[in-house]
C-alpha cells in the first residue's frame, strides 16, 4: 500500500469516527438556555435544538406577562387595576381574565384560604413593592370584585391584587405552549420553581427533585419522574420568611381570615397537575395555607394531586397521588 492510499484510508477512518462521535453526542445532547425574570430565574432544558429565534420568542413572552402581572412595574396592567378607583369599569386583557377567573374560582373552592386580593397586606408585611401601595388600601377584601364580561371588571372596595402565587405558573403554561407550537416536545421549563416537564429525556423520564423542609442542603429527598406532561409546584414556609426587629417570624403565605402570615414551617406542599402549571402553582399556595388536615380533605374532594412532606420526612398524600411510588 503506497503512502497516498494509506493517507486517504486514514483520513476516511478519522472522518467516519468523527461522524460517529458527533452522532452519539447529538443523540444524547441537552440544550439549555436561561435568564432572569419576575425577580427570579427561568431555565429551559430540551433534547431538541433551541434556535436563537425561539429563545427570543420565549423572552418576549416572559416580558409580556411581566407587563401584565407585575406589581413592581407601575405601567403593568396589574398596577393600573390596583390604582383604579372603586366602582369604576376597568378593562382587562384576556390573560388577566384567565388568571383572575381561575383565582376567584379557587378562592371559593378553598373556603377563602386562597385570595389574590390581599396585596396591601403582603406589601405591608414586607413581601412586595412598597412604592405601589395605594392609599387606604384594605388588607383583605370582603366585597371583592365583579366580572362585567371577559374583558372588564369593577372593584367593589379599595383592595390591591397580588398575583405572585399564580402568575409564574401561568407564564410556564404559555412557554410550554410556545414550545409545542414550535415542535419542541421534549423539555423541562422552570420559572422560579414552577415546572413543566413534557415528553422524555432521550427516552428516559425527566426527574424533578423535591426537598424536605428538614433538609440542610439543596439535595432532594424524593423525586418525581415522568415522560409525559406534568406541571409541578412546591410551596412552603421553611425558606421564604422574614424576621422583624423583635425576632418574630413573618412568612410569605397569609391567612386572609385572620390577616396574619402562616408560621407553621413543618411541612412542604407539592402539587402535580396533568393540565396546567397555573393550577399547580395556585393550588400549592392554597393547600399550604390550609395545612395538611384541611388541605388533604379539600384536595380529595376536587381530585387534586398533592403531597405534604412533614418535618420528620413523613409524607401525606391525596388519594390520586401516584408520582413517586
Amino acid at each position: 500500500m503506497n503512502r497516498l492510499v494509506f493517507s486517504r484510508l486514514l483520513a476516511l477512518t478519522v472522518g467516519i469516527g468523527c461522524v460517529f462521535f458527533a452522532f452519539k453526542y447529538n443523540k444524547n445532547a441537552l440544550y439549555e438556555t436561561s435568564g432572569s425574570i419576575y425577580g427570579t430565574y427561568w431555565k429551559l432544558v430540551s433534547t431538541e435544538y433551541i434556535p436563537d429565534l425561539l429563545i427570543q420568542s420565549i423572552k418576549q413572552e416572559l416580558n409580556r406577562i411581566d407587563l401584565i402581572a407585575s406589581n413592581y412595574k407601575s405601567s403593568s396592567e396589574l398596577s393600573i387595576i390596583n390604582a383604579a378607583p372603586i366602582n369604576t369599569v376597568v378593562s382587562i386583557s384576556s390573560d388577566m381574565y384567565t388568571i383572575l377567573k381561575f383565582a376567584e374560582d379557587l378562592h371559593q373552592l378553598s373556603n377563602g384560604y386562597y385570595d389574590v386580593t390581599i396585596g396591601s397586606l403582603i406589601i405591608k408585611e414586607g413581601f412586595g413593592p412598597e412604592s405601589s401601595m395605594t392609599d387606604n388600601a384594605l388588607p383583605v377584601s370582603k366585597k371583592r370584585f365583579n366580572f362585567l364580561n371577559n374583558n372588564s371588571i369593577t372593584k367593589n372596595d379599595n383592595f390591591q391584587f397580588d398575583l405572585s402565587s399564580i402568575a409564574k405558573g401561568y407564564a410556564v403554561d404559555l412557554i410550554s405552549n410556545l414550545l409545542i407550537r414550535s415542535n419542541r416536545n421534549n423539555y423541562l421549563i422552570d420559572i422560579g420553581g414552577e415546572i413543566i416537564v413534557n415528553g422524555s429525556k432521550h427516552g428516559e423520564p425527566w426527574t424533578v427533585g423535591i426537598q424536605s423542609p428538614s433538609a440542610v442542603n439543596n439535595l432532594s429527598d424524593t423525586q418525581i419522574r415522568s415522560n409525559k406532561f406534568l406541571a409541578i409546584a412546591t410551596s412552603g414556609e421553611y425558606r421564604n420568611f422574614k424576621l422583624n426587629d423583635n425576632g418574630a417570624v413573618t412568612s410569605h403565605t397569609f391567612i386572609p381570615e385572620i390577616q396574619k402570615s402562616l408560621i407553621d414551617k413543618s411541612y412542604s406542599v407539592t402539587v402535580v397537575s396533568e393540565k396546567s402549571s397555573m393550577s399547580a402553582d395556585a393550588w400549592a399556595t392554597a393547600l399550604n395555607a390550609l395545612g395538611p388536615n384541611k388541605g388533604i380533605k379539600i384536595a380529595n374532594e376536587h381530585n387534586i394531586s398533592v403531597m405534604y412532606i412533614m418535618q420528620d420526612n413523613m409524607m401525606i398524600k391525596s388519594n390520586n397521588w401516584n408520582y413517586n411510588d
